[in-house]
């Protein structure tokens, strides 16, 4: 997946309760800049919501971070609405994994909504669905 189809996704996720805030636009931006994006080209892609077609890609631990992004950007507002959890069920299952996998993180995630997200919960989740 490139730079710019990782935001993109990220910007429709976002977008998705209706309150894209400060805290869902440092984040992006963070990861496109990570990504090697220049700051112009994420703001564009944010203000613009351009739609792009996702190519999934096929290493787990390419997947695994597309999920790992989606999943913090859904809690750094503090707040699961049932939309976004239903777009981390469209594109975890794209992306290859369980319902009950992503029921599981979703649920981790909202647990931890206002706290740190500890490392070992989610390694659980991981170590338990991927034998």
């Amino acid at each position: 997946m490139k730079g710019e189809e990782l935001i993109a996704l990220l910007v429709q996720l976002s977008r998705s309760d209706n309150n894209f805030d400060d805290f869902e636009f440092s984040y992006i931006l963070q990861v496109g800049q990570a990504l090697g994006m220049n700051q112009l080209d994420i703001e564009d892609a944010i203000r613009y919501n351009t739609r792009k077609e996702v190519g999934f890609p096929k290493t787990e631990q390419d997947r695994m971070n597309i999920l790992y992004h989606m999943l913090f950007l859904m809690k750094i507002d503090k707040n699961v609405s049932p939309k976004e959890a239903e777009l981390i069920h469209h594109y975890g299952f794209k992306l290859g994994f369980s319902k009950s996998m992503l029921d599981e993180f979703i649920t981790v995630i909202t647990d931890y909504a206002h706290e740190r997200v500890p490392t070992e919960k989610m390694l659980d989740i991981i170590r338990k669905y991927q034998n």
